[in-house]
């Protein structure tokens, strides 16, 4: 990509990077050290808490969510006007709340960054703003969004195009604040779910978004670059022309069959599980069945009896319930067998 100096795309599901250019270079990221600013946030506090605006906080530089000094708001309205509107202040605000200053959420901010096994990401402060050491790299804060994303909170929050806060003045009266999501690939790029822009003269144009189109997930981050809704909306044209779909799991895959007399029973499958794949070979699944040895008799048609791990590079991507595909009560003695034709259906869907 031409005008990025840093670019990562990474395969949601699989946390597979299907391209990169410059992806481990440290670099500034502006306004997207917000989306760990929202998963640290989500993380350390209830959306239900009331914070009272410092008069630090609502005079902070750069982009602005609205806030008054001493007025009180809840944890989440903030969130929302931390990341549709940018705000500086709420990103300050919510640091003093957790964590009583911007120092201090930093520090918190970095060890939930280690726990995701990133090593080239440094936050001094919540909003961006540049400092020297303040930096990631496109491939950390891809991952960062990667790990983000699992939180249904945090998904909801980005993938908003607009929300309204209400926030209680110093003088006891209220007022609502209307927030408007800034990513334009919302509205053109069709699945995406957001994620967060950035800019300051230093990073540049900074954006991570995301794409959740009929279970093909990819994440894209660029830093530093001068076309980056164009960027973006390439990348995903190309992904969308090589990815392909993986059928891992199969609804109604046989894991076991049980046999008592003249009565049998199959565990089985009871969803599809499939993965969006850019080449034939280039992603390996592994499914790990998790059943008791010793069932309790009598089951019914339905019921949950265990359930699929489904495992890429090292990583738990996914389960499939095993369920009863008939209700089952034994003649006398049960007995009961694995099926060896999900064995080899699952090979053979790993070579095609």
């Amino acid at each position: 990509m031409e005008t990025a100096k840093s670019v990562c795309v990474m395969n949601t599901v699989t946390g597979k990077v299907v391209f990169s250019q410059n992806a481990d270079e440290r670099l500034p990221m502006a306004s997207t050290t917000k989306i760990m600013t929202l998963i640290t946030a989500l993380q350390n506090s209830n959306p239900d808490d009331v914070v009272k605006v410092s008069r630090y906080a609502a005079y902070q530089e750069g982009s602005s969510a609205y806030l008054k000094p001493d007025a009180l708001i809840t944890m989440r309205d903030l969130c929302y006007g931390l990341m549709l509107n940018s705000g500086n202040d709420a990103a300050v605000a919510i640091a003093e709340h957790i964590s009583k200053n911007e120092e201090e959420f930093a520090l918190l901010m970095n060890d939930t960054a280690k726990k995701m096994g990133v090593k080239d990401t440094n936050f001094v402060n919540p909003n961006g703003l540049h400092d020297d050491n303040h930096y990631t790299t496109a491939y950390e804060l891809a991952k960062i969004t990667r790990y983000a994303l699992k939180n249904d909170m945090f998904r909801e929050i980005v993938s908003s195009k607009m929300y309204t806060a209400i926030m209680t003045l110093s003088d006891g009266t209220k007022t609502e604040i209307e927030y408007i999501n800034h990513n334009r690939l919302i509205k053109e790029v069709d699945g995406c779910i957001g994620v967060k822009t950035g800019f300051t003269k230093t990073a540049g144009r900074c954006l991570v978004s995301a794409v959740d189109r009929d279970g093909m997930q990819y994440i894209i981050v660029t830093l530093n670059d001068s076309d980056d809704w164009n960027t973006h909306k390439k990348l995903y044209e190309e992904i969308t022309n090589k990815s392909r779909k993986k059928l891992v799991v199969k609804t109604g895959d046989c894991m076991k069959h049980i046999i008592s007399g003249k009565k049998e029973c199959s565990l089985v499958a009871d969803s599809d599980f499939v993965v969006y794949v850019e080449d034939g070979r280039g992603t390996d699944f592994e499914v790990i069945k998790h059943v008791p040895d010793s069932i309790n008799f009598p089951i019914n048609a339905g019921e949950k009896v265990g359930y699929l791990e489904i495992i890429s590079n090292d990583e738990t991507i996914g389960a499939v319930n095993i369920v009863a595909n008939s209700d089952f009560l034994p003649d006398g003695e049960s007995h009961v067998h694995n099926c060896f034709m999900f064995t080899l259906m699952n090979i053979l869907r790993n070579i095609i």
